[in-house]
């Protein structure tokens, strides 16, 4: 993934006259003997952050939208009284996020059932502490608001077992300049939350399924949607909320390689289109799918190029190391990936940086099997490369290997 790097700021909530409201919902199991605590609570730092990034970003393009943090209690009670009293202005925005526990819901089986209550014994009490994420979207929709965004980061099934232990060492940082975009635009960073209108729901998991997170980096898929939507927020590409769910989606069974499929729906007037149409669940009526239209896949490419540029180093050191037949031979050749790369980057990608070079040397010394997940992910997006870039980097390698 990309290094993003959101900055430290403070949150800009000056109250101007007329002003929009950004809402921010979190909902994050707080419950520190649970096994999956740790994990929910990086997810909580990770989203802080970028709401951070967000109201420093309005604070300095001169957008009179403030960030206003909600934090309601983590029982179902709380959760639907605070729903129940929630007030919005007609102009204002909603995200909201879950991460915690999840549950089949039988009543809505697409999405799961939010689950309020810590785990305890392992047994379940989905009526008394389950919330459905939906009667949440539903909730928030009938508010009045703008737009909303409603995400639920959970199991979306019985527990089939332990949440994934396995540590990875991902450098999740975030940030960079943001993009001002044009303002005459819905989809251009920080219109996503000033100008868009209608409400998206979306669950890290289809029905069936279980979610995974560990302790280093929280839920993989809160990880790569807060990474995306920064991501996004900075492009000077014209972005779409559906676009934004897409890459996050993948991300998750690409780069993680989880066995989770996100899923999630669009409400526009009163048309409910969805992304994985082709899937029927009990009590459905028709499902209308999200066209192509409504994606900006010429961002998603371009996401794509770049990080596969920046994961090119894996690559290229794993072929020098293999080759190499000693210390000052492989020496030798991580000089010339170094020239290779640098002119490679001045010619296709000036916003680069060598530092991506550096830290796969040092993943390769210091967490070998980080360091192959880098190079089995760099490896899928390298072959969607083409052009000059391609043929250049392809001339390279063999040169290399030789």
């Amino acid at each position: 993934m990309r290094l993003l790097f959101l900055l430290g700021c403070g949150l800009f909530l000056t109250v101007l006259s007329g002003q929009q409201t950004l809402h921010v919902i979190t909902t994050i199991n707080p419950h520190p003997a649970d096994e999956i605590a740790q994990g929910c609570q990086v997810d909580a730092r990770n989203v802080d952050k970028l709401f951070n990034y967000v109201a420093e970003s309005l604070a300095r393009q001169g957008i009179p939208m403030q960030v206003r943090r909600h934090n309601p209690g983590f029982t179902p009670n709380e959760v639907s009284e605070f729903l129940e009293g929630f007030y919005v202005e007609p102009e204002d925005a909603v995200f909201f996020l879950y991460s915690g526990h999840g549950l089949a819901d039988p009543e809505a089986p697409r999405w799961p059932l939010l689950y309020y209550c810590a785990e305890g014994n392992g047994v379940h009490d989905a009526a008394g502490c389950g919330v459905s994420l939906w009667d949440v979207h539903e909730s928030i929709k009938q508010s009045g608001a703008r737009m909303s965004v409603t995400v639920g980061s959970s199991c979306n099934a019985e527990p089939e077992g332990a949440a994934s232990t396995g540590a990875a060492s991902r450098r999740t940082e975030f940030a960079g300049e943001d993009n001002d975009g044009g303002r005459e635009s819905t989809h251009y960073g920080i219109d996503l939350f000033t100008d868009f209108r209608g409400h998206i729901l979306a669950t890290s998991a289809r029905p069936g399924q279980i979610a995974y997170l560990n302790d280093a980096i929280g839920s993989y898929y809160v990880d790569a949607l807060v990474n995306t939507l920064a991501e996004a927020l900075q492009s000077d590409r014209e972005v779409s909320w559906p676009s934004i769910l897409r890459r996050t989606d993948k991300v998750v069974r690409q780069h993680w390689k989880k066995e989770q499929e996100a899923h999630f729906m669009v409400n526009r007037g009163d048309s409910e289109l969805y992304s994985d149409p082709d899937i029927r669940y009990p009590g459905e009526g028709e499902v209308r799918a999200l066209e192509e239209s409504y994606y900006t896949a010429d961002w998603e490419a371009e996401e794509d190029r770049a990080e596969a540029i920046e994961l090119l180093p894996y690559l290229l050191v794993d072929i020098a190391y293999r080759v190499s037949t000693g210390e000052e031979d492989f020496d030798a050749r991580l000089d010339a990936i170094e020239s290779f790369y640098e002119q490679l980057l001045a010619a296709h990608y000036p916003e680069g940086s060598l530092e991506d070079l550096y830290l796969a040397l040092t993943d390769l010394e210091e967490d070998p099997e980080w360091f192959e997940e880098e190079t089995d992910y760099a490896g899928l997006l390298y072959a969607e490369l083409s052009g000059p870039l391609r043929e250049s980097a392809d001339q390279f390698i063999q040169s290399l290997a030789d």
